[in-house]
């Protein structure tokens, strides 16, 4: 049985989900539809791109994954199918595939043009029914990558925010991510703080939303309730907590907003 994810942020309340999943059925009635999210925020490509990117290597190899957060969904923006780590992908080229992309090397894409792949009417709205769900049905019945269409040499990636240090004190960093629990996903890792070596560990402090964090723990539990520390999250990134609160509330921190650490 072949699998095929879905992700999105049409929510649950509509049929669009559902429609998505009627189309890929109707042409292989054998998979196996699992939803990775449907709530990602209304248009929030990166947030997409990074749940992706998280969650797809969980997965068995040939899995299909159809992403659609697509704001630009009835313009001029090519749709692609693409491949990689033995995955394959299927989603409007709008930087979505991002994380995906720029860390796998064997990755892959292909603009879809060959049109007798889409269900008709294609609608100018909804991409995701007409054109993404029966691409991704039709590879999963191994139909080569090539015969929807060329490759596409650049396809269009968001800028993922990396580390930077400023001298031997001080290294800036950026939130990743912010997950339902309020929990903010930066791009640190622990090897980044020497914080949590177990030997000559060096004191430093984490600025985020003008707050000074000096907390850092190795699980949640280890906090005290209402406060706010660090602690290495289950994606390989730092993650900055309230436990049995959202620090992402209480900083006032989004995606894409700046952090530093500095190293005393």
């Amino acid at each position: 049985m072949r699998i095929v994810t879905l992700l999105s942020d049409f929510g649950l309340q509509d049929h669009y989900v559902a429609a998505m999943k009627g189309v890929m059925l109707g042409i292989h009635p054998d998979l196996n539809i699992i939803d990775i999210s449907h709530m990602i925020a209304p248009h929030d490509i990166m947030s997409a791109a990074f749940i992706l990117g998280q969650a797809f290597p969980s997965f068995p190899p040939g899995t299909v994954h159809v992403a659609v957060v697509d704001p630009g969904v009835g313009t001029s923006r090519k749709a692609l199918v693409a491949s990689a780590a033995r995955h394959y992908f299927v989603a409007p080229d709008n930087g979505i595939l991002s994380y995906v992309a720029q860390s796998r090397e064997d990755f892959i894409a292909h603009e879809i043009t060959a049109d007798h792949y889409f269900r008709k009417p294609v609608s100018s709205t909804f991409h995701g029914r007409d054109i993404f769900a029966p691409v991704a049905a039709y590879v999963a019945r191994d139909i080569d990558l090539t015969k929807f269409g060329p490759v596409e040499q650049k396809p269009k990636l968001l800028p993922i925010p990396a580390l930077q240090r400023v001298k031997d004190s001080l290294i800036q960093g950026a939130v990743l991510a912010v997950d339902r629990f309020g929990n903010v996903i930066t791009n640190l890792r622990a090897e980044d703080l020497p914080v949590y070596e177990i030997e000559n560990a060096r004191p430093c402090k984490v600025l985020a939303g003008q707050r000074e964090i000096s907390s850092f723990r190795r699980t949640f539990a280890e906090g005290r309730p209402g406060e706010i520390f660090v602690v290495p999250g289950s994606s390989g990134y730092l993650e900055i907590v309230s436990r049995e609160g959202s620090a992402a509330e209480e900083l006032k921190l989004k995606p894409g907003a700046m952090i530093g650490v500095v190293l005393l």
